[in-house]
């Protein structure tokens, strides 16, 4: 039932790092917003910065986190519980979502040799094409995560910072659910709308 997509709680998530490689590269910031019963809750957001053991200066261009913000940041294992926690028992949300969770699986995997267990994601993007080709459009330009501000109108803000990104993405997230809702999606039409949903 629709009800169910609402009454879900998700987590939207969003992370920095010092390259694309999910395999070589680090995590060096992580943030998090709970969203529960339709509501964003930022009283309840997580921010960090975190110490990577090794600083690539070309990712600066995309983050602008310098090798100097890191110097008193945590290390990976300082605050993985916290991590762990705001994920734990809700949805993963975010846009180009399987990359995040790759890196934070891949981080808790080499720094602490444990599993992480997520329960389900949800990427904002393919949310976002299905919803147009259901309108009857086509989607005939890329969904990156500039199309989607332009999309629903949010202007100036933190980009390419976690936290910034992370708000963003919560707050697209929501409208999106507005329109599941008047659509009578329910959680199984939700993990047919493409690979990088994963709803269970």
């Amino acid at each position: 039932m629709v009800e169910d997509i609402l009454k879900e709680n998700y987590v939207v998530i969003d992370v920095e790092t010092t390259g694309l490689n999910t395999k070589k590269d680090e995590i060096i910031a992580f943030a998090s917003i709970p969203i529960k019963e339709m509501k964003i809750h930022m009283d309840e957001s997580y921010f960090t910065l975190i110490k990577p053991e090794r600083f690539r200066i070309t990712s600066i261009k995309y983050h602008g986190i310098t090798e100097n913000d890191l110097l008193s940041a945590p290390e990976f294992y300082e605050v993985a519980e916290k991590i762990e926690n705001a994920l734990i028992s809700s949805v993963v949300v975010g846009y180009a979502v399987n990359i995040d969770v790759e890196f934070l699986r891949n981080a808790f995997k080499k720094k602490l040799r444990k599993k992480l267990k997520i329960r389900g994601y949800l990427d904002i993007a393919e949310i976002e094409h299905w919803l147009i080709k259901r309108r009857g459009r086509a989607v005939n330009f890329k969904l990156d995560f500039d199309s989607l501000l332009k999309i629903y109108r949010i202007e100036k803000f933190s980009r390419h910072s976690a936290m910034g990104d992370a708000f963003a993405t919560a707050y697209i997230f929501l409208k999106q659910l507005s329109q599941l809702q008047e659509l009578d999606v329910s959680p199984e039409d939700l993990t047919r709308f493409g690979k990088k949903i994963v709803f269970f």
